[in-house]
Formats: structure tokens, C-alpha cells, sequence
């Protein structure tokens, strides 16, 4: 039985363009029938074409595929074990990947959760933050890899000083000297809320009336700014932040 390359496209779902690709590349030989000069497949053709197309989804490169029908077996098993190994590794890529879309995604939806509560009081998320300097290309990878893991620290009776870090648990504490800690968790309250810089000249951020609104009720202490996303908003571009403000007394009316 013989069939055109159409009808065979369609049986492989392999577009005929891709098939005519395979045989330049003399991955496949096809004849062509003397009168109409139109290539005909047998059986035998469609078994090959559809090894080649198994092969092809399964990450082997065409010149790999042209050569695997001289391979002894061992020599075909150990092409195949190596591209296993291979395929595990873009795998572990690929979770890792996704694993940092679905933290972006977290973000996003925290910056929403703030956004529609002003003030909430809960624990602060992090236990250390120790300092951190971009030419510290240790420190920058673990940015990298992770943003949320930046921290901005200050304190409520001069915000203008502040210093630049990443947040670390207490399993990580130890791989840092005592002079790199630079804020440690504390059992006070926290107040967390929205802060919004806006990513222009002198970065004007909204930090100081958050203050002035809560210092009409509490004394607060450290403030802790952790990186959530730059995004825009009414047309200005903000860097946001998830901000925990350290409540060390409720003020008493007299």
C-alpha cells in the first residue's frame, strides 16, 4: 500500500513541510513514482517516519536520529540513558522555574491583600535580616533568586537612615558573621501595611504618613520594608513593599 505525503502528514500529524525538512537533511529516503514525480511512503516508511518523530519529542537532535539506525544496542541505550539524564536536569530547571513564577504570583496577590487593608496587625515573617551589598555576589545571587528576601531596615525616630539586607531564619544564622546581622526578630507587635516608592528622582515614598498615622496610637520602633514587585500605578512607577512596623506601646490619652 502506498500513500502521498499529505495523507501521511495527516496519519502523524507531522506537517508535510516537516517531512520534505527530514528527507533533505537525509534523515529519511523516499521514492518518488517515475510518472507523477509525486514521493510515496510504504508501510515501511510510515513505521520509520513515526520512530523519527518519537525520537524528535523525545530531545534527540536530527543528526543523533540520522545516526541511531548504525548504533549497536548498547551504544543506542547510552545515547538514550544520556539524554534521560539530560531531560531530568531542564526538569529540575523547569520546577525551578515555576517556583519562582508562583513567589512573583504570591506577591501580587499580597500587594492586593495590603492594598485593600491598610493596617493589619500579624507576626512579621522573618526572624534575621543580615546586610547586604551588591558586590557581594553571594548575597546577589540569593536576591536573584529570590527578591522577597530583600529587607530595607529602619527606625521610626529617623527614617532616613536605613540599611539594605536580606531576611535569613534561624537554620541560616550561622553562616553569617555577628557583625553582618543587622536586625533581629524581636517579640514585639507588628503593624504591617503597604509601602509605595515611587521609582523617580529622590524616590518619594508614602512611609512617612503611614508613620504619622499610626504614631497617633502607638510607639513604634523598627521598620521592616521586604520587596514585593516594581509595577505601575496611575501611570507612575512603584517600587511596593510589604512593611512591618514594630509596635512597642499603645500610647494613653491624658
Amino acid at each position: 500500500m502506498k500513500y502521498l505525503i499529505n495523507e501521511i502528514a495527516s496519519i502523524l500529524h507531522i506537517p508535510a513541510s516537516t517531512i520534505r525538512f527530514w528527507e533533505q537533511k537525509g534523515i529519511i529516503r523516499l521514492k518518488k513514482n517515475k510518472s507523477s514525480n509525486y514521493r510515496e511512503f510504504t508501510i515501511s516508511d510510515l513505521m520509520t517516519l513515526s520512530d523519527i518523530k518519537l525520537y524528535k519529542n523525545s530531545g534527540l537532535a536530527l543528526n543523533q536520529i540520522k545516526e541511531i539506525q548504525k548504533m549497536t544496542p548498547q551504544e543506542h541505550k547510552i545515547l538514550l540513558e544520556q539524554k534521560a539524564i539530560e531531560l531530568k536536569q531542564q526538569q529540575q530547571e523547569l520546577l525551578k522555574q515555576i517556583e519562582k513564577i508562583h513567589a512573583h504570583i504570591s506577591s501580587i496577590n499580597e500587594l492586593y491583600r495590603l492594598n485593600s487593608n491598610v493596617f493589619i496587625e500579624e507576626d512579621i515573617d522573618t526572624e534575621y535580616i543580615v546586610s547586604f551589598e551588591l558586590y557581594e555576589s553571594e548575597k546577589l545571587q540569593q536576591y536573584v533568586d529570590n527578591p522577597y528576601l530583600y529587607s530595607r531596615v529602619q527606625f521610626s525616630d529617623n527614617i532616613q537612615e536605613e540599611r539594605r539586607g536580606l531576611t535569613v531564619d534561624a537554620k541560616q544564622i550561622s553562616q553569617y558573621a555577628l557583625q553582618d546581622i543587622i536586625w533581629t526578630k524581636r517579640n514585639n507587635r507588628y503593624i504591617v501595611c503597604l509601602m509605595k516608592e515611587e521609582v523617580t528622582e529622590g524616590y518619594p515614598n508614602n512611609l512617612g504618613e503611614i508613620l504619622h498615622t499610626l504614631q497617633k496610637k502607638y510607639n513604634t520602633g523598627y521598620i521592616i520594608s521586604r520587596f514585593l514587585l516594581c509595577a505601575k500605578e496611575n501611570d507612575k512607577t512603584y517600587d511596593f513593599y510589604k512593611t512591618y512596623i514594630e509596635i512597642i506601646s499603645e500610647k494613653t490619652n491624658e
